[in-house]
């Protein structure tokens, strides 16, 4: 029996009949003669994994292996109708693709936060996405850029985005977050200190949502207790606040009271102050919940430098926005072949090898099986001198 090559094993992760019922959903086919849903999808995952950015080589990959497409259900793949695609297949189905991934990710990956910690935990964040201007001017946010934003939610457990909602870069986070974004009772969010809005704070909490995140320069609180920290080990302070009005206007004060939490790394003595809705973790788990929240930082670096979210196959924002969930997608398809090979390799490491390899006919377990679990660190600042 021959073996299939590996982009077979890897669409196949995804069922076709999943795939057809969300076709099904959004008329996704209704109209179409030449390329269905089924063969515009393989196309665009396709240059996602190899790396292909122009709609001519994924045409010419698509034609000379055709043998092998047609094994697949894929219709031949021309350069006007795959363009016309990227402009028109709705978007509501790549979402539907994308939960339906999340789900299978969530299942085969493995969790854990790295440190002891019961309970959901998120971190939310955006990324901007440059564009040429002059090829998208309707995604002006600057006098000579364009872009678009993507928000999303990072389960730190799994390094899995929960929720991906794609904007114009000008659009400001908090109410993207505020109108998109629901949270279980009970979940622990992580943010920045862009997020502060006390309303939406507000509403957070008194949905039995926790949240940790930075103070601002201009928030001013009112003591009311100082608990007792380790100083020794960089924790300054410990206290019970409540925040003060805000130019006379107190509706844009939070009301309830906040733990705030000052620390000062020992090694190079930056001071950190964080504010939390809770008030039974130790100061160190505070502490920690936010130097965790730097992976969604590793999941954006990973996305752009690993996929194909710099130049797009089309200028429109439905072309854009179609882009960067199949980019998504192929996130999840990696990060569950790494958790069904029980891999160590990193993700930027699985990515290359799975582009490089994906027309070979090689079984997903042995994919990782020789490439060494190298330590990568920064060159050293001195000159070596050969003698």
């Amino acid at each position: 029996m021959s073996q299939n090559n590996v982009f077979e094993q890897v669409i196949k992760l995804i069922p076709r009949r999943e795939f057809e019922r969300a076709v099904a959903k959004f008329d996704g086919d209704k109209g179409t003669s030449r390329l269905d849903c089924w063969s515009w999808f393989g196309a665009l995952l396709f240059g996602q994994l190899t790396g292909h950015d122009s709609i001519r080589a994924i045409e010419r990959v698509f034609c000379h292996s055709n043998d092998r497409m047609k094994r697949l259900g894929f219709t031949p793949i021309r350069r006007s109708t795959l363009a016309e695609a990227n402009h028109k297949r709705p978007l509501g189905l790549l979402e539907e693709i994308f939960k339906f991934t999340l789900q299978q990710a969530r299942a085969c990956c493995p969790k854990s936060h790295g440190f002891r910690f019961k309970g959901q935990l998120l971190a939310l964040d955006s990324t901007t996405i440059s564009l040429c201007l002059a090829l998208s001017p309707w995604a002006n946010y600057r006098r000579q850029k364009g872009g678009v934003k993507l928000h999303t939610s990072i389960d730190l457990a799994g390094d899995l985005p929960e929720l991906a909602v794609i904007t114009i870069a000008k659009r400001n986070d908090i109410p993207v977050a505020r109108n998109n974004f629901r949270f279980k009772k009970g979940t622990t969010v992580v943010f920045d200190r862009g997020y502060w809005d006390s309303s939406w704070l507000q509403q957070l909490t008194d949905s039995g949502v926790f949240w940790v995140t930075r103070e601002r320069r201009n928030n001013q609180f009112r003591v009311s207790e100082s608990r007792e920290t380790d100083r020794t080990q960089g924790y300054i302070c410990d206290q019970i606040v409540y925040q003060k009005r805000i130019s006379g206007s107190y509706s844009r004060r939070y009301r309830k009271r906040l733990r705030r939490i000052s620390y000062k790394d020992p090694d190079t003595g930056k001071k950190l102050t964080f504010l939390t809705n809770r008030f039974d973790l130790a100061t160190s788990t505070i502490c920690a919940l936010y130097k965790a929240r730097w992976k969604v930082e590793l999941f954006f670096k990973t996305l752009k430098q690993n996929l194909k979210v710099k130049k797009f196959l089309g200028n429109s924002a439905h072309a854009v926005k179609t882009q960067i969930y199949v980019a998504l997608i192929a996130y999840l398809l990696v990060q569950m072949i790494r958790a069904m090979t029980k891999s160590r390799v990193s993700m930027p490491d699985a990515t290359a090898v799975i582009g490089t390899l994906l027309l070979l006919r090689q079984p997903l377990q042995s994919l990782f099986g020789r490439l060494p679990c190298v330590t990568r660190h920064p060159p050293s600042p001195q000159l070596v001198l050969q003698i």
